[in-house]
């Protein structure tokens, strides 16, 4: 990063007005307001400063496209006003649904092109990878409650019996390490996590697209399922806790690694730690307090955050990386990569005789039949 970056990024602004910038390029030095602005130095006020963050989308985008359309590389004063008197009055849904999105996305990273399409973001097409996951999640969750046949409340009960549950009994079923998350244990369990899905999954994906979610998400999931087997052999596993932990530490990484360019960073932080805490201290009264222990798989909420962590590090990563920070990025990957290594191999070949449960070789049909005599 060059040393004009270094000195831009370390600078603190508070939010400014149209009249601010008149005032700063032509006012101060130039009354007569004949002096021309270089479309580089206007763009750079624009981009790569705080200031820019209480200024409408709508006129940021006016501001650079006027700016990449002036001819012969200057902004005039008349243009600069006739571009303000132009601006129109969007909606406080609609301004609120910008700011919410560029606050994930380091200011480095705001070109125009990425506000240009954040501004006509009509939902059309929506953030498919998010939304599928949790109408896939909602529809697996109404077919089980039918088929089970029993009340579902808050907490359970879990078809332990899906193909899709990871069954400790059966890990051979390779795929129930990754499509275990679409099973949930009561009514509480979903809410919880399509409400965070919701408000971060749904935000990231619009920003960085749908396979980069995708790829934190499914990897959560995965690193959840090979941690929660390794330090509970014997216990069932269901729910997208892996992938939601990923999707929200993956942007606590991005976070830290952007920190002097992050919109909100000190609020979103706190939320994050907050959320964090709770969880933590949750996991630690339910382990080792609670009189009646849940079945929650507080590994796998472990196991997500980390590989949110990690993934998120080179898959969110900054553009304008320093010389550290590319470091960062491949002792990420290759800490991720031995981490999800090993949790395979374990699980394969872990050289401690019974620590895993024999397996189970019996039919599902069978194993649907005995749940139910079971709930009889």
């Amino acid at each position: 990063m060059s040393t004009r970056s270094e000195a831009r990024s370390k600078r603190r602004y508070s939010a400014v007005n149209l009249t601010d910038i008149a005032e700063e390029f032509w006012d101060r030095n130039d009354p007569g307001k004949t002096r021309r602005i270089p479309t580089g130095a206007m763009r750079d006020r624009i981009l790569f400063t705080e200031e820019a963050d209480g200024m409408p989308n709508a006129l940021v985008i006016q501001l650079l496209q006027k700016a990449d359309a002036n001819h012969d590389g200057y902004i005039e004063y008349e243009e600069f006003l006739s571009l303000k008197d132009s601006v129109v009055e969007y909606s406080k849904a609609r301004n609120t649904f910008n700011r919410a999105a560029l606050s994930v996305v380091p200011r480095s990273e705001r070109t125009l092109q990425k506000r240009v399409y954040l501004q006509e973001y009509s939902c059309c097409p929506p953030p498919l990878f998010m939304i599928v996951a949790m109408i896939v999640e909602v529809v697996v969750f109404i077919y089980y409650m039918v088929d089970m046949g029993l009340p579902m409340g808050v907490s359970g009960p879990a078809p332990v019996y899906s193909p899709l549950i990871y069954n400790p009994y059966r890990r051979y079923e390779a795929w129930r390490y990754v499509s275990y998350c679409l099973i949930h244990s009561g009514y509480m369990h979903l809410i919880n996590n399509l409400i965070v899905q919701t408000i971060l999954g749904v935000i990231l994906e619009m920003v960085h697209g749908w396979w980069r979610v995708g790829f934190i998400y499914l990897s959560g999931v995965l690193f959840g399922a090979l941690a929660h087997s390794i330090t509970s052999p014997k216990t069932y596993l269901a729910g997208a806790s892996g992938g939601v932990f990923a999707v929200e530490y993956a942007h606590l990484g991005n976070l830290l690694l952007n920190w002097s360019e992050m919109e909100y960073r000190w609020v979103q932080l706190v939320i994050i730690v907050v959320l964090s805490s709770s969880d933590l201290g949750f996991a630690i009264y339910d382990t080792y307090f609670s009189p009646n222990p849940s079945n929650t798989g507080h590994m796998a909420h472990l196991g997500g955050a980390v590989a949110g962590i990690l993934v998120g590090i080179y898959i969110l990563r900054n553009l304008e990386q320093k010389r550290w920070e590319k470091y960062c990025w491949w002792v990420a990957l290759v800490v991720f990569l031995i981490l999800v290594g090993t949790g395979v191999v374990l699980n394969i070949a872990l050289p401690v005789p019974e620590f895993f449960p024999y397996d189970d070789e019996s039919t599902i049909v069978l194993a649907r039949e005995l749940f139910k005599l079971r709930q009889v």
